[in-house]
């Protein structure tokens, strides 16, 4: 396959946590129902996710091992899974059964850890394509 699937699929749950993340701290402020909205947000974050990883670990293959993007990659992955961790735990904390509830402190706590790491893991990501045209160029294997 000439042209990467996992930029495609990324931003999906990106915004879905970015905005699950937003809707998590309007909740500390508000009596509405943002704290539901954004456990909704973190469902389809968490779910869509999993494909986007999954295509990442396939682009990861075509990565030379000794090439210093390698070490970038890995960062990448290890942050983005750490996101996923953090934002499944913030989703769960906030299941009663199969409902959703409104969160409280630790699971409003969990999905900014989870922002912070999504971050760090985004401006890798960045980095492996626009410094080391992973994706773009094509790789030496």
């Amino acid at each position: 396959m000439k042209h990467p699937i996992h930029p495609m699929l990324v931003h999906f749950p990106l915004a879905t946590w970015f905005l699950a993340t937003m809707a998590d701290i309007a909740s500390l402020f508000t009596n509405e129902q943002t704290g539901w909205v954004a456990g909704v947000l973190l469902v389809v974050g968490t779910i869509t996710a999993l494909p986007a990883m999954m295509t990442g670990l396939l682009e990861l293959g075509k990565i030379d091992q000794q090439s210093p993007a390698m070490r970038v990659a890995n960062q990448h992955m290890i942050l983005i899974m750490t996101s996923w961790s953090f934002y499944a735990v913030s989703l769960f904390l906030r299941l009663n059964g199969t409902q959703l509830e409104q969160p409280e402190l630790a699971a409003i706590a969990f999905s900014i850890l989870g922002f912070i790491s999504l971050c760090s893991a985004g401006w890798l990501g960045g980095k492996l394509v626009y410094e080391y045209g992973v994706g773009i160029h094509t790789q030496k294997k």
